[in-house]
């Protein structure tokens, strides 16, 4: 049976992504509304460089000129139904995507081990979760919260080295990967007690 989103894998990623009702620029000055619901690619604004929306909006005007040029059915505001919608659409792909992982025979992830990695795939793309170290975490049957048998504290040790590798990733966002560790270790024997890029 596939996984849902859980509450706090959704409360990581809002708290993370920034939340406005009126389109903004991101980072690399790509639009955006609501929780970091990307509307193009094919035109750029202003570049957010504090994580503040509020820091990078648009004017109404470029607002509605996006809004027609790209034939939208929404402009600037858009309405907070109309932002748990993106949100919804938007985390699908990545909880379709972890869903879609082969884990270990008999494996089976957590609900915050699941939320973890799908605020890593949220945030990073699909290509995260084919990076070697993501690889390497779940080939390690130890990780899992389903494993039945004890773990020595040099497998424990282990454990937390992997979960920080594999959430070592966009050096610029060191806090929400160690967040999202933490998360992922949270009711585990083993702790996140490596920072991401520590290691």
């Amino acid at each position: 049976m596939a996984n849902v989103l859980g509450a706090s894998g959704k409360a990581l990623i809002k708290s993370h992504e920034g939340f406005s009702l009126k389109f903004y620029g991101d980072p690399y000055g790509y639009p955006t509304v609501g929780w970091g619901h990307l509307i193009t690619t094919s035109k750029t604004y202003k570049k957010n460089t504090t994580g503040n929306p509020n820091d990078s909006l648009l004017t109404q005007a470029e607002a509605n000129a996006l809004s027609t040029s790209l034939k939208l059915s929404y402009t600037s505001p858009i309405s907070e139904s109309q932002a748990n919608t993106f949100f919804t659409n938007d985390t699908a792909e990545a909880v379709q995507r972890v869903n879609n992982l082969t884990l270990p025979a008999g494996m089976s992830l957590s609900q915050a081990q699941f939320d973890a990695l799908v605020s890593l795939t949220f945030n990073g793309g699909p290509k995260v979760l084919a990076t070697a170290d993501v690889k390497n975490l779940l080939a390690y049957k130890l990780i899992y919260a389903s494993f039945q048998g004890p773990r020595s504290d040099v497998e424990k040790d282990n454990c937390s080295k992997l979960v920080s590798k594999a959430f070592s990733y966009d050096r610029n966002l060191t806090r929400r990967r160690n967040e999202e560790a933490t998360l992922f270790c949270k009711g585990q024997p083993y702790t996140h007690k490596f920072p991401v890029y520590s290691l």
